[in-house]
């Protein structure tokens, strides 16, 4: 019965270990949330070239977009009450595209509505961040 027990409580895990909270990813990732205009096709607002994935990496950046279904570069979900939560709590009801960067603090760096995420920006905004400061040197005193 034990066994089982384990069995039933392992087996969950394997399929709930990637429902997560913003929380999760504080002091690991910064993180970019998307919420697509209701009057567009909620698919990803931007094309992803290799050379992008590799900036957004470099950055510890995630994103997720919420669409339709919800897309990131990770393979992180949320559950869908939370999701509404964020909505609710970022896009404050906007019907245009609206983006923000959270910071690994947790906190809001930067918010914007009405276009699709500026990578230029955001990278800029990242990269003037002093933790980002603190790792490009650390990178730089490793090589």
């Amino acid at each position: 019965m034990k066994n089982s027990v384990l069995l039933i409580v392992v087996i969950s895990g394997m399929f709930w270990s990637d429902i997560i909270t913003l929380e999760d990813l504080q002091w690991k990732n910064r993180v970019l949330l998307v919420f697509p205009s209701t009057n567009e096709d909620n698919s990803l607002l931007w094309e992803m070239t290799d050379s992008l994935l590799v900036e957004i990496a470099n950055r510890d950046l995630i994103y997720f977009v919420f669409g339709d279904s919800l897309i990131s570069n990770s393979d992180y979900k949320f559950e869908k009450n939370y999701e509404r939560q964020l909505r609710t709590k970022y896009a404050l009801g906007s019907k245009e595209v609206c983006w923000i960067l959270l910071g690994k603090d947790g906190g809001s760096k930067l918010k914007k509505e009405g276009t699709a995420p500026d990578w230029k920006l955001l990278f800029a905004t990242i990269d003037s961040m002093p933790m980002r400061q603190k790792e490009m040197n650390r990178l730089i005193d490793t090589n």
